[in-house]
């Protein structure tokens, strides 16, 4: 995993572990409000989901072959050395 990624990972679960949604949902008075915060909080728990899916796979290899192709070597190879450094 890459190093940006790894760390958008680390805060969507640090941030899920130190809501205390209990603790919200006891002061919530209407039905409404109750509803809205399932809401809020399964959509949450959805986007935690998803980052944590996303960023810990690694990702696909370039081709820089394909890029060499229709961009050129120089351009190309200056990417590359950056992308690897």
């Amino acid at each position: 995993m890459s190093g940006a990624g790894k760390k958008v990972v680390d805060v969507a679960f640090k941030a899920g572990k130190s809501i205390d949604w209990e603790g919200m949902a006891k002061l919530l008075v209407s039905d409404e409000a109750r509803k809205e915060f399932a809401t809020l909080r399964r959509t949450f728990d959805e986007v935690n989901s998803t980052l944590q899916t996303k960023f810990s796979q690694e990702p696909e290899p370039i081709d820089w072959e394909y890029y060499r192709k229709g961009i050129g070597s120089r351009l190309v190879d200056m990417y590359k050395e950056a992308y690897e450094s």
